[in-house]
């Protein structure tokens, strides 16, 4: 616990860490991504992709790994946020006056709102993919059925763009300063791939629901 907090209080280390949770995050969220469009291929393909991960025998370690990646990103950046925003009252208007000259956007600004809203929307979907049918072994969930129920519904698949959306954002800073968590200088071309692919992973996301409620339901 005394290391987590020496972590968490280091800027240097925390910064380094806030680097590679949301790295990570990034990186499986492109996976899932992709598996998520193997419904196209068909039933047998997507069913069949959901059991192999569950079949996994290191499947409980790689989602230990995640919780505590998504607890520490959100705690810890919601927590450098507030203590950012109070040493910079204390400093008064100096601050101000920098800012200016920065390359803040709403996107840095809302980081700590955005994170907030996506951690919701995550244990939502969390709550309705993974445990939408407590009654059926996993290995013999038929999920393919599953999610095109979800997605035939008008109403669900708004909030999950809406949500995205959100995503999106989030990912465009993110992604955008993700080198500099690792003391890389800042370089303007780096800096417009990370948020480019902050943006096409999130396009990729928002526009699967209403594939699947166009193409398949």
């Amino acid at each position: 616990m005394d290391r987590l907090f020496a972590i968490a209080t280091n800027p240097i280390l925390r910064t380094v860490m806030m680097g590679i949770t949301g790295g990570f995050l990034a990186f499986f969220l492109c996976i899932h991504t992709a598996g998520n469009y193997l419904i196209f291929i068909g039933p047998d393909a997507y069913n069949g992709y959901s059991h192999f991960l569950l079949s996994l025998p290191f499947l409980p370690v790689i989602e230990g790994i995640l919780v505590l990646s998504v607890l520490y990103h959100a705690i810890v950046g919601v927590w450098s946020k507030l203590r950012n925003h109070h040493d910079a009252r204390e400093r008064g208007y100096a601050v101000k006056r920098n800012a200016v000259n920065s390359r803040r956007n709403i996107a840095s600004r809302t980081m700590h709102i955005t994170g907030t809203i996506l951690l919701i929307g995550l244990i939502y979907h969390v709550a309705v993919m993974k445990f939408g049918e407590p009654d059926i072994e996993p290995t013999k969930r038929n999920l393919y059925d599953f999610v095109l129920n979800i997605f035939s519904q008008i109403h669900i698949n708004i909030g999950y763009s809406i949500v995205l959306t959100i995503l999106a954002i989030h990912l465009f800073h993110g992604l955008g300063t993700l080198y500099e968590s690792f003391g890389i200088a800042h370089r303007t071309w780096l800096r417009r791939i990370g948020q480019v692919f902050g943006i096409l992973l999130a396009a990729a996301l928002i526009i699967y629901p209403w594939l699947v409620y166009l193409i398949l339901v």
